[in-house]
């Protein structure tokens, strides 16, 4: 169970190692100095990604309540700042990842886009079609084919199977594979947009 936030140590006296080793002790006031100290900005910081300040608020709440019940075992490895945003960058991604295909994060892009200026989004966008460009390299041979066939050249499924002389079937299997392959590649270029895009 996560501490009451009410006492805290000052952290000007306290350096941030001797409040790690409070913490792992089980000291709440440390506890509470750690949580004062970084939350507002890993607030801020995740609710600049997320749809809602709720969801933010929820993410943080969570990591902090993972630091305290995992606190006699943390393992930290350079600074507890940096440590604390990597721990939200995956919970975001995490959100994400749950919730790509929803309305509101869909439409996170967009607003994104608006909140560049000209040359910003002419960059994104060509670094965008060129990470699309090489994912459809990667696609095997015969799979980029009929993906370019289908959708450079706007050719139905029959007409490819016809000038391949492939059965039907076998035209939509390989689409499916290729949509798939370049689906996974949409999501992590949205997930990229939103966390590194502000």
């Amino acid at each position: 169970m996560v501490p009451e936030l009410i006492f805290m140590l000052t952290h000007n006296t306290y350096t941030e190692t001797e409040l790690l080793g409070l913490l792992k002790e089980g000291n709440t006031k440390a506890f509470t100095s750690i949580y004062h100290l970084h939350a507002p900005a890993l607030i801020a910081f995740a609710a600049s990604r997320l749809p809602s300040i709720e969801e933010a608020r929820d993410i943080i709440q969570d990591i902090f309540a993972q630091l305290w019940d995992n606190r006699e075992i943390l393992q930290i490895n350079g600074s507890l700042k940096a440590y604390l945003f990597a721990a939200v960058r995956y919970r975001i991604i995490d959100q994400i990842r749950k919730n790509v295909t929803r309305k509101e994060y869909t439409g996170m892009v967009t607003r994104l886009y608006e909140r560049m200026i000209d040359g910003e989004a002419v960059i994104i966008s060509r670094d965008m079609q060129h990470t699309l460009d090489h994912a459809i390299e990667d696609l095997p041979k015969r799979t980029k084919e009929i993906y370019r066939m289908s959708r450079d050249h706007h050719l139905a499924v029959k007409e490819i199977a016809h000038l391949l002389g492939l059965s039907e079937q076998t035209v939509k299997n390989q689409l499916s594979t290729a949509l798939h392959h370049l689906r996974h590649f949409r999501e992590k270029l949205i997930i990229l947009i939103i966390l590194f895009i502000s």
